[in-house]
């Protein structure tokens, strides 16, 4: 993903719609499940959905595990205790801060949204929602989910699966290694690995974690050969890579990537990955594979802003695990990006942040910036336009020029990559602005909700978005069990064309649902030539 040259906050956000609150489970009941040898204590909701919280799915990295692959448990035997929700992988609270942004954007308190507490390197676990019939194999939907890379877990409220579950799919969520414990390479760890490269741990968690699916998930009811991965923001960057991981072919057999597709050639550069590691263990003092084991997680994630404060945590093109740009697990795919992604970040004290916008992409050619600036100059959304005080038409224009750049473009070349790679595509463009959302408009995230039903109580909604969290529920579920949102009622839930070669199909969801013409598709030549 390029990142726009004018003043963002994306490297201290947790890029997803998400709370920091911790769910209850009074209401919860025990329930004994058994798998293979092993009997798995979870919790069984009023509905008949259960859920099996903390599981690992790989030894805790921690010691001489550290910045190494994951390593596979033994078979499961025993008890496991599946009642509590295992840790946060390391980070800061970039995901608590994030929540409380959005919180303010619709007026609502922020001072019961807790700090992130329960953090530790021992946390590669995963959470499962299933219904009670076994005997069915329904879909297997697992969420990867996001945070640029830095920040997330996998049971942020936003991402329970008891609702998804509830209309007959298995869902699973998964925490994986991320920042300099997951992504980041160093020629010292290089040098220990038998495939010579090193930084791609966070990717290498998410492989095991579907392996361990493949291995166990039909247990619970689901179909090991019919599994969905999806994310969003970089837990969708994620899936475009697994897209291109040899190591993750036969794993999953459908996709769904929200606001954070990687462009066919926006991996990271290995060595430039590799010069951020080796500032990093050099700013810190550790020259040594032991000394670097021997700091103190916290301390790695209190220093990294400081020590790369323009670095992004994202796959690296290693060669080895990522080999290159080639998509060579190409299913089924539904992807897409939101009509105001950029809006939340963008400077509103700029006096001049269209011609900011426009300046940055235009990279110094002074056509494309004419051309920039005619495309966008119309985009400004009357229901958005109050987002700064002063300005709001050039902060919406710049907005939906950033917006287009940063995640609706990177997620078409992908698109268009994975349509000439013989995949069925279905791209969406979500427009949806909540009531009295005017200050963030169709803000990264916003999606979520809607996809698991899990809008908190001070999310404003009417009957439109009681509709839209409906439709998007169908349309991901039937994309989960037959590889097209489209289902057999229409009259709900408008048809859904998929891509087709030059022809650009594009579903709006939002206060309208179906095919819409109104996207900045035309502008994407228009930006960084890796669109």
């Amino acid at each position: 993903m390029r990142h726009l040259a004018i003043a963002l906050t994306l490297a201290g956000a947790a890029l997803g719609g998400c709370s920091a609150k911790a769910p209850e489970n009074s209401q919860l009941d025990s329930i004994i499940w058994p798998m293979g040898d092993a009997n798995v204590t979870g919790l069984i909701n009023g509905d008949g959905i259960a859920q099996f919280r903390g599981i690992a799915y790989a030894k805790a990295p921690v010691g001489d595990l550290r910045w190494k692959a994951p390593v596979a448990l033994d078979r499961p035997n025993g008890e496991i205790d599946a009642t509590r929700f295992g840790a946060a992988c390391p980070q800061g609270q970039g995901n608590p801060n994030w929540y409380r942004s959005v919180a303010q954007g619709f007026g609502a308190q922020t001072a019961d949204i807790p700090d992130l507490e329960n953090i530790s390197e021992d946390c590669l676990t995963l959470n499962i929602w299933a219904d009670q019939d076994v005997e069915t194999q329904k879909p297997v939907m697992v969420w990867i989910h996001g945070g640029s890379n830095v920040n997330g877990f996998s049971h942020e409220p936003n991402y329970l699966g008891d609702k998804l579950a509830a209309k007959g799919v298995v869902v699973v969520s998964l925490n994986y290694r991320m920042g300099a414990l997951g992504f980041l390479p160093h020629p010292l760890l290089d040098q220990q690995d038998t495939s010579g490269v090193s930084g791609y741990y966070g990717l290498a968690d998410q492989v095991a974690a579907l392996t361990w699916v493949q291995d166990n998930i039909a247990a619970f009811g689901g179909d090991p050969d019919n599994v969905t991965v999806f994310g969003e923001s970089a837990g969708g960057g994620n899936i475009s890579a697994l897209l291109r991981m040899p190591s993750a072919t036969g794993l999953f057999h459908r996709a769904a990537i929200q606001s954070g597709a990687l462009a066919p050639y926006d991996a990271i550069a290995y060595d430039t990955a590799q010069a951020a590691g080796e500032k990093l263990f050099t700013d810190l003092g550790a020259s040594t594979l032991d000394e670097m084991r021997a700091l103190d997680w916290a301390t790695i994630v209190e220093r990294t802003p400081d020590a790369l404060p323009d670095y992004y945590f994202g796959p690296v093109a290693d060669g080895a695990t990522l080999p290159g740009a080639q998509i060579v697990n190409p299913v089924p795919l539904l992807i897409g990006a939101n009509a105001d992604e950029m809006l939340m970040y963008l400077d509103a004290d700029d006096p001049t942040p269209f011609e900011t916008a426009a300046t940055s992409y235009a990279q110094g050619d002074g056509a494309k910036r004419a051309a920039l600036e005619a495309f966008f100059a119309g985009t400004a959304d009357a229901g958005t336009a109050d987002a700064g005080e002063n300005n709001g038409d050039a902060l919406m224009r710049a907005n939906k020029m950033s917006s287009a750049a940063e995640f609706f473009c990177p997620a078409l070349s992908l698109a268009m990559r994975a349509d000439e790679a013989g995949a069925p595509v279905f791209f969406y463009y979500f427009t949806r602005t909540r009531p009295d959302g005017n200050m963030l408009g169709a803000y990264h995230g916003a999606e979520i909700p809607y996809v698991f039903d899990t809008a908190d109580d001070w999310l404003p909604h009417d009957e439109t978005d009681t509709q839209l969290t409906k439709i998007m529920q169908d349309y991901w579920i039937n994309f989960a069990r037959t590889g097209t949102p489209n289902g057999p009622d229409e009259a709900e839930a408008p048809a859904w064309l998929a891509l087709n070669g030059a022809e650009i199909n594009v579903q709006e969801l939002g206060a309208a649902i179906g095919p819409t013409l109104d996207h900045p598709a035309g502008a994407c030549s228009l930006f960084n030539s890796s669109n």
